[in-house]
């Protein structure tokens, strides 16, 4: 059985996509899942629900850790999304993604429905490098260039993690702790990294963020694309979008300043902004 087929019969019992549903909103005990889907006439005894947790965890669905008498499960997105928008093209998942949002806010109940709000940062910079060195501190070595206040984690000695394959999750690590920035959309080496999530700004956005990667004569065209959209609430567009701005130029200058310079910004150096000329996208 591949690793699809593994998901897909994992998800086909009403009893395990109850689970999911729950693991959606936070980790929970094994206790705790066994009263959501008990109350719901899903599972006649606890052993019943260790063994759909189980099916899960071998679909790699449901990721577990030990904590004291209690096993903690948690929901492994990336194994999901793999399974499904996984298999489309970079073009066709982004295009999934936006339909999908829209679909969520057709369907949201009139008292929460408010109108879209969108913004988009285009932030470009020159490295004087071949596209190669770029592209492998860009993938590579982030925690090198990426550091504070662009961090979802508190304390230190954070890293980010830039998996190289469509539907890899792009994770910020702290010890035993993580955080999800989002999904990757598109890897394609030398010319383009994107990924698709909330990136820090709360469950009421979705947006994607992308290097692109250009070969110019003096080197590498850096350009950076976010495209942000507020689904619903009634945060401040237009101010979440220029500390937005700011902050891709910041990354950019910290990456150049890392390919050119060795100059460390990032979690492993100063963790924090070089000197560089900031110029709001138009």
């Amino acid at each position: 059985m591949t690793q699809h087929d593994a998901v897909w019969s994992a998800l086909s019992h009403p009893a395990r996509r109850r689970i999911l549903d729950a693991l959606r909103e936070r980790p929970a005990s094994t206790g705790r899942l066994h009263e959501a889907i008990a109350a719901a006439g899903l599972s006649p005894s606890r052993f019943a629900t260790q063994r759909h947790l189980q099916v899960l965890r071998d679909a790699d669905l449901v990721l577990v850790t030990d904590r004291g008498r209690e096993r903690e499960n948690a929901l492994n997105a990336s194994a999901l999304y793999q399974a499904t928008i996984g298999w489309l093209d970079p073009a066709s998942a982004r295009s999934a993604h936006s339909l999908d949002s829209l679909r969520r806010l057709a369907e949201a109940p009139p008292h929460e429905e408010t109108d879209m709000h969108e913004f988009h940062v285009r932030q470009a910079i020159e490295i004087a490098a071949p596209v190669a060195r770029v592209w492998r501190a860009l993938v590579d070595e982030p925690h090198r260039w990426w550091g504070s206040p662009y961090l979802l984690l508190e304390g230190s000695d954070q890293r980010l993690e830039f998996p190289q394959r469509a539907g890899g999750a792009v994770l910020e690590r702290q010890g035993e702790a993580s955080a999800l920035w989002g999904i990757v959309t598109a890897c394609e080496p030398g010319r383009a990294y994107a990924w698709t999530g909330q990136m820090g700004m709360g469950p009421a956005w979705i947006g994607e963020a992308r290097f692109e990667l250009e070969a110019t004569d003096a080197g590498t065209r850096v350009t950076l694309v976010h495209d942000a959209m507020r689904l619903w609430g009634d945060d401040d567009v237009a101010g979440t979008g220029s500390g937005y701005d700011y902050g891709w130029a910041d990354l950019n200058a910290r990456l150049k300043a890392f390919v050119e310079d060795g100059a460390e910004h990032g979690t492993t150096g100063s963790n924090a902004e070089p000197e560089f000329e900031f110029v709001p996208s138009a």
